[in-house]
């Protein structure tokens, strides 16, 4: 078969210029440490690699989601245990005042400190986190969710809690609501909150009280009235006679399922209640401390009342503080949630990654090699092209 000269020429240029593009690939892919720089490079491996940059896009955003959410979960967090010790605090002072040797003076004193912690305590109510948002306002996150006015503290938020998501199956409350955390504390023993009625005139004083048959109270308000110095009836809110007895300092009386003892020298007359306790505003109960702080211990009936309010005081705080124990914890065990979902969040990254590296970058020792034997036959076709075209027909003749 006939080759013509401007043939061979042609078909061996071709050869050349593909043998210099395989070339120039090869540089590239080491030079960029990339085997897949555009679609054009591996349709099937770009779309995979499109694919896995997608999720890690998606993951980095969780991460930052979890980020914020970490950040104000444990800003709440020491908000609540700061305020746990103002409560803690706050106990010890009523502890104190309730001495019976604690003069005028050094109550006023107590009563000042206690004020105090009182604000301390609204100002952890209204902390806010990095970005100036509040902490405890619910969804509400620019409104100052604890207020006073003339009615006292309110709270001004709302009731939503913002849930943040985390990953694909995963979302987290980013903190508590101030009505949940400061509004809605139990008082009393939990159950029931005791009183002496106003407008008794002899020195008895009643205790907490606690429930020793739950299936037997019913929720009611009930009055201790005395008929005599050392008899009692008890009457519900409908005037029932529930239960009579005979008194003595001291020891327990019991009806529908509770026991209560009252505690000095009732006068006939005298009524104690023992009513329903609901959950009611913190900030409520500690006013009613400093007013309870700053009355008049004068007469045996001012000093009865003093020392039932002290008791459900403490007793009052005791829940209040079990229950922003328990709200802490609530807070714990998302701030752990959110640690295992990093934890997790890294291992998948770390294989999203690995999967494109593999797809997208260069094997450099097969690169190399591939460089080297590219070059050497781009070399070798040169050199031949070069004898072979200095050839002529007149080297022969």
């Amino acid at each position: 078969m006939r080759i013509s000269t401007l043939g061979w020429n042609r078909s061996t240029l071709d050869a050349m210029l593909d043998q210099q593009a395989r070339l120039s690939r090869a540089q590239a892919d080491v030079a960029t440490g990339l085997r897949v720089r555009t679609p054009a490079d591996d349709p099937i491996a770009a779309t995979r690699i499109a694919g896995l940059e997608r999720a890690l896009s998606a993951s980095e955003q969780f991460a930052r989601n979890a980020n914020y959410v970490d950040s104000r979960l444990a800003n709440a967090e020491q908000a609540l245990a700061d305020s746990g010790n103002v409560l803690q605090r706050v106990r010890e002072l009523l502890v104190q005042a309730g001495n019976a040797t604690v003069g005028p003076d050094e109550r006023r004193m107590i009563t000042a400190e206690l004020r105090a912690r009182i604000d301390e305590l609204m100002a952890a109510g209204n902390r806010t986190d990095g970005s100036g948002e509040y902490l405890f306002a619910g969804s509400a996150t620019q409104t100052r969710p604890l207020v006073r006015d003339a009615a006292g503290v309110r709270y001004s938020g709302d009731s939503t809690v913002r849930q943040v998501q985390i990953s694909d199956t995963q979302s987290l409350a980013d903190s508590q609501t101030g009505l949940e955390v400061f509004m809605s504390v139990p008082r009393g023993n939990g159950t029931f909150l005791t009183s002496v009625v106003a407008g008794n005139t002899g020195g008895g004083s009643i205790q907490v009280g606690a429930v020793v048959d739950p299936s037997a109270w019913v929720e009611d308000t009930y009055r201790i009235r005395f008929t005599a110095p050392g008899s009692f009836d008890v009457i519900d809110s409908a005037s029932n006679t529930v239960s009579t007895g005979s008194y003595t300092s001291g020891n327990a009386i019991e009806f529908r399922g509770v026991r209560v003892s009252i505690e000095g020298a009732p006068a006939t007359g005298d009524e104690f209640e023992v009513a329903t306790a609901n959950r009611g505003n913190l900030f409520a109960m500690l006013d009613s401390l400093v007013a309870t702080l700053e009355s008049r211990t004068a007469t045996a009936p001012e000093k009865a009342r003093f020392a039932t309010e002290v008791g459900n005081g403490l007793a009052g705080l005791d829940g209040a503080i079990d229950h922003l124990l328990q709200v802490r914890a609530k807070v714990g065990a998302r701030l752990s949630a959110l640690e295992a979902t990093a934890n997790a969040r890294e291992s998948l990254d770390l294989g999203l990654q690995a999967d494109a590296s593999a797809l997208r970058d260069t094997d450099y020792a097969e690169a190399v090699t591939r460089l080297n034997q590219q070059y050497a036959g781009l070399q070798a076709a040169q050199a031949a092209y070069t004898r072979i075209s200095q050839l002529s027909l007149f080297d022969y003749l």
